[in-house]
């Protein structure tokens, strides 16, 4: 009777059942917090592949190019503009659930800038998604589109530099004077008419 009197006074009376559900609660929650802290998240894979791409060097890509990482490369060549770094599946899905399950689709890293209203893109192979990031680092394409919409697919990453810097095409010049004009309008405008006389 006297450890009765102990166990009320302590506080309620928990059944053996109950404890042993908060027990197994405790223990689930714990168990999901470290299997979620291990896994790698689809974030830390993007955020390897991206770093992998702007760490290589452009002169792997291209041998005229200097030995200066990718990043540096296109913030040079960008003049500050900030850089979209995202990762991809390179343009390549086939179209049909079945036939992309049975494919091995190239990944790829993709960096987008705006410069003096030119787009540019650039596509780097980093892997493959059933072998992750593996094998050497590949220039899948590099894009450039201008303000009208034309765009160009580079051969090389060396021909950035130029295709960025190339002059504005110079506006058109003033039309010539109509051909149906009348002469006396015609020779005024070219102040000829002491030549056909």
């Amino acid at each position: 009777m006297g450890s009765a009197k102990l166990v009320r006074a302590m506080g309620p009376v928990v059944s053996n059942t109950c404890m042993r559900r908060i027990i197994l609660t405790v223990w689930l929650l714990i168990l999901t917090g470290c299997l979620w802290a291990q896994a790698p998240s689809a974030n830390d894979s993007e955020e390897a592949a991206i770093q992998r791409a702007k760490n290589a060097l452009v002169s792997s890509f291209d041998s005229s190019l200097p030995k200066v990482s990718l990043e540096f490369f296109l913030n040079y060549e960008s003049g500050g503009a900030p850089i979209q770094w995202e990762v991809n599946d390179c343009g390549k899905k086939i179209g049909s659930p079945a036939a992309d399950r049975g494919s091995d689709s190239p990944v790829c890293v993709v960096a987008d800038f705006w410069k003096d209203q030119t787009a540019v893109t650039v596509l780097i192979s980093v892997g493959t998604l059933r072998q992750g990031l593996s094998g050497a680092l590949a220039l899948f394409r590099v894009t450039v589109n201008d303000a009208s919409g034309n765009g160009r697919s580079l051969r090389r990453l060396s021909d950035l530099p130029m295709e960025l810097h190339r002059p504005l095409p110079k506006s058109p010049r003033d039309l010539p004077v109509p051909i149906t004009a009348s002469s006396e309008s015609l020779c005024a405008a070219l102040n000829a008419c002491s030549r056909l006389a």
